[in-house]
């Protein structure tokens, strides 16, 4: 009982804790950037990774932020494993390769010619508010 009721607490405060570090004020951060000068932004969030122009003359910053996490692959079994043609029968506990998460985040600023910003975008699976640079 006192397991699940520790494990909950930590669930839970995990929950408060992530409460800023989410979509929803990813969204709002980004859509307070519109009409605000494109200098304040790239002061805010570093250089942009790439910069192009579109064909109505506005300019288009990206910002691409990718993390990766990599943990080895456990797996017990219990049966028979063979290792250069040998048999091993029973239970097997090893490491078998390794699971990669990757999480990306690009994020579109667009610009018009005076450097306001009049559009944003982004896409990948997180896209999600983080703190100001200092």
């Amino acid at each position: 009982m006192k397991k699940i009721i520790f494990f909950s607490l930590v669930i839970i405060i995990s929950m408060v804790l992530s409460g800023c570090a989410t979509n929803e004020n990813f969204v709002k951060q980004h859509n307070e950037w519109i009409g605000k000068n494109i200098n304040d932004y790239i002061a805010r969030s570093g250089y942009p990774d790439n910069s192009y122009e579109i064909p109505n003359g506005n300019k288009v910053y990206v910002y691409t932020k990718t993390r990766s996490y990599v943990f080895p692959r456990h797996t017990i079994g219990y049966g028979y494993f063979g290792i250069r043609g040998r048999y091993l029968g029973g239970f097997y506990p090893g490491m078998f390769g390794y699971d990669e998460i990757i999480e990306t985040c690009t994020v579109y600023i667009e610009a018009n010619k005076k450097g306001t910003i009049v559009k944003w975008g982004a896409k990948g699976n997180n896209c999600i508010a983080d703190e100001p640079k200092k």
